[in-house]
């Protein structure tokens, strides 16, 4: 277990939605020369899938600035970043996705999500996915981090009802948690193993590691949160989780849920939400689809180029895809 930090953090990324006031404090618009970039690109990868685009080919300079700043942001400041510009009225869906994946290849290399292989999750209904992940429901999908440590979600298309996104800062709900119930602040520095559902029928069911939920490495806080997987281990397990980690568990819920600390928004069409999912969580409502125009997002998980300090657990989450992945190409060929 690191040292827990025992002060309160102090950083534009410990922001709380009650200073924000609403989504618009994290927009920002793309220019006509940074659109006109992005027309270009289009124009010259067109003869490469989408997803074949490489940072080689986004090279002009109002995208490699554009980079630029959105790294800092999600690097070194708030943590996250809502852009605007790309609309279904000037793209197609097709388009939006390239320039997404573009924007994508500049802030990180792509990760695996799932036991297929796919480097871009589409975030859509799938009653025949053979593992209920949850970002194929139309469930409600509380607070949680995701696996990698950048995030991005492009809006498609709107559900025809409900799907409303929240964010929340996970070092504001540190310093909460800090000023409330500093008891808890142990247990949830010690973490517990996890069981991801995309594993549960591999080789490698159980996270190999405890993966805390907070770390503090050279006095830089991240988080790592995904209680119903640890939850779901303990089960598989045939145990319990210990009482401390379980208590600590339902209060870190409850603050991220608190109105004064979490962002509640919907994505529009063409908007693309960027984050550092180690200082963020996310969580999405229940949604009803139009069955002619179903709700669809497209998801990116990224391996930063320069990551943050973190300890060697938090990367063993997201091992497990590729171990995943490995796996099911071993059989896929046998």
């Amino acid at each position: 277990m690191t040292a827990i930090h025992d002060h309160p953090i102090d950083h534009p990324a410990a922001w709380t939605g009650a200073a924000l006031q609403g989504k618009e404090a994290l927009a920002r618009p793309l220019s006509a020369v940074e659109l006109a970039a992005f027309d270009n690109v289009l124009r010259n990868t067109t003869h490469l899938a989408p997803q074949a685009v490489t940072r080689a080919e986004v090279t002009q300079p109002a995208i490699v600035g554009l980079a630029s700043e959105l790294r800092h942001e999600i690097m070194e400041g708030r943590g996250v970043v809502l852009l605007r510009g790309v609309t279904p009225e000037r793209y197609s869906p097709q388009d939006m996705e390239r320039i997404y994946w573009a924007i994508g290849t500049h802030l990180g290399k792509p990760a695996v999500q799932s036991r297929t292989g796919d480097k871009l999750g589409r975030v859509e209904q799938d009653p025949n996915d053979p593992v209920s992940r949850g970002y194929r429901s139309s469930g409600e999908l509380v607070m949680h981090t995701d696996s990698y440590e950048v995030v991005g979600l492009m809006c498609i298309r709107q559900a025809k009802e409900g799907g409303q996104s929240a964010l929340v800062s996970s070092l504001a709900i540190h310093n909460a948690i800090r000023a409330e119930r500093p008891d808890l602040l142990p247990a949830l520095y010690e973490g517990a193993v996890m069981a991801i559902p995309e594993a549960q029928t591999s080789r490698h069911p159980l996270t190999a590691t405890a993966i805390p939920v907070f770390c503090d490495v050279d006095g830089v806080v991240s988080c790592m949160y995904a209680a119903s997987f640890m939850r779901a281990a303990a089960k598989l397990k045939g145990t319990e989780l210990p009482p401390a980690l379980d208590e600590a568990l339902k209060f870190f819920s409850q603050i991220a849920e608190r109105d004064d600390l979490a962002l509640r928004f919907h994505l529009e069409p063409g908007e693309m939400l960027i984050w550092h999912n180690f200082t963020n969580l996310h969580s999405r409502t229940h949604y009803e689809d139009d069955p002619a125009h179903p709700r669809l997002l497209l998801r990116l998980w990224l391996t930063a180029h320069e990551p943050r300090p973190v300890v060697p657990e938090f990367r063993e989450r997201a091992r497990v895809y590729d171990l995943v992945y490995a796996e099911y190409r071993e059989k896929a060929a046998s």
